[in-house]
């Protein structure tokens, strides 16, 4: 049986790219805030879960 060579780049998923500018004030923020999780987030994940938060609080507020 053959091996099955390994693509190169990312793997495909279910997402669609968002690209944003921000202020470098507001990066910072970010950053400090990542630095404050056990983890470390990156910065995109950072994101990710800063809008789920949001998202879920703004949802019970308007249910």
């Amino acid at each position: 049986m053959p091996e099955q060579k390994k693509k190169i780049g990312r793997p495909k998923t279910d997402t669609k790219p968002v690209m944003i500018r921000m202020e470098p004030e507001m990066i910072s923020a970010i950053d400090e805030y990542r630095r404050t999780l056990d983890d470390v987030p990156t910065r995109p994940e950072a994101m990710r879960r800063i809008l789920a938060d949001f998202l879920e609080a703004w949802r019970e507020d308007n249910d």
